[in-house]
């Protein structure tokens, strides 16, 4: 269990007054990847696709997140401790949001290459297929299927012949934020969203990853709540009360990652794309960033000049 300090001396933030706004921006911001799309970058093969169905998962994770933490109407079958299973969907969206940092990054080289990491997941599956079910008659329409959509992204992607002798060494596979970053050392030394991953990445995909492996401050943080010993122990004898409060606290923790890690995602994509959403989401980083510290953090760090007036 744990008790982080988020919420500033202002008080609790009455979400229902914001939230239509957040969501406006959200879907306004999905919209306009998908219907103004840029001429700049039109040449460039499902880029817009990925864009905006990337924003929409996001958009429904955010959602969801949000549905399990709501308090508002009430629900008998939505219990509190549901909260506890937030930290792997709040990680998604961690993730998304490095993952638009990196795209934003270098368009043309990075979606064709997404694509292409495409064609080392399948085949790192037939080669798991062949080697645990390849003798199965069953198995061999899958297979068939498999090698079809192989020989198809082949021909799709124009890959080389060292990428399809080798596409783990000559393709690598789709990176993980921390990927991504040495990637950018490497590929854009002087990118200014290298000193913001670093950061993030040491703190809140840190923490976020801890709580969805469950290393040693994971398994603690969230199973200490189903504990009533150790609960006692540490709380002393009105742990129940105190333990609600705690409770409560990792609830609105991980509903103010989600909003930051939204804003941040939007804001990403109003920086690049300038797609008129700059003072909308200004106004909306300040709300949130009064009531909660993660929230000024995002915004001291990067988004205070992304989105400069």
């Amino acid at each position: 269990m744990e008790d982080t300090r988020f919420i500033k001396e202002k008080g609790e933030l009455d979400y229902q007054k914001y939230g239509d706004d957040l969501a406006r921006l959200f879907e306004a911001t999905a919209n306009l990847l998908e219907r103004e799309w840029p001429s700049r970058y039109k040449q460039i093969d499902s880029s817009r696709t990925v864009f905006f169905q990337s924003v929409r998962i996001a958009i429904n994770t955010f959602n969801t997140i949000m549905f399990i933490s709501a308090d508002i109407p009430k629900d008998p079958h939505r219990r509190p401790a549901f909260a506890l299973s937030l930290a792997p969907l709040t990680r998604t969206l961690f993730e998304q949001l490095i993952t638009f940092v990196f795209l934003i990054e270098d368009i043309p080289t990075y979606i064709p290459w997404l694509f292409k990491t495409g064609y080392t997941e399948y085949r790192i599956q037939l080669e798991h297929c062949l080697q645990y079910h390849g003798t199965a008659a069953e198995w061999q329409p899958y297979i068939d299927n498999l090698r079809v959509q192989i020989a198809r992204v082949e021909k799709e992607s124009h890959l080389t012949g060292a990428e399809m002798s080798n596409p783990r060494k000559n393709i690598g596979r789709w990176p993980t934020p921390g990927g991504m970053l040495h990637k950018l050392k490497r590929e854009h030394k002087t990118s200014e969203a290298i000193p913001f991953i670093e950061y993030v990445n040491s703190w809140l995909y840190r923490e976020l990853s801890g709580q969805t492996h469950l290393n040693a401050t994971g398994v603690t943080t969230r199973g200490s709540f189903f504990d009533g010993k150790i609960a006692e122990q540490i709380l002393g004898s009105d742990w129940e009360e105190k333990l609600k409060d705690l409770l409560l606290n990792y609830r609105l923790k991980q509903i103010y990652i989600s909003v930051t890690l939204m804003l941040a995602i939007a804001s990403e994509i109003e920086g690049h794309f300038n797609f008129g959403r700059n003072e909308k989401a200004r106004y909306l980083w300040g709300v949130f960033s009064e009531h909660s510290d993660i929230t000024k953090d995002f915004w001291d760090t990067r988004y205070s000049a992304l989105l400069a007036e």
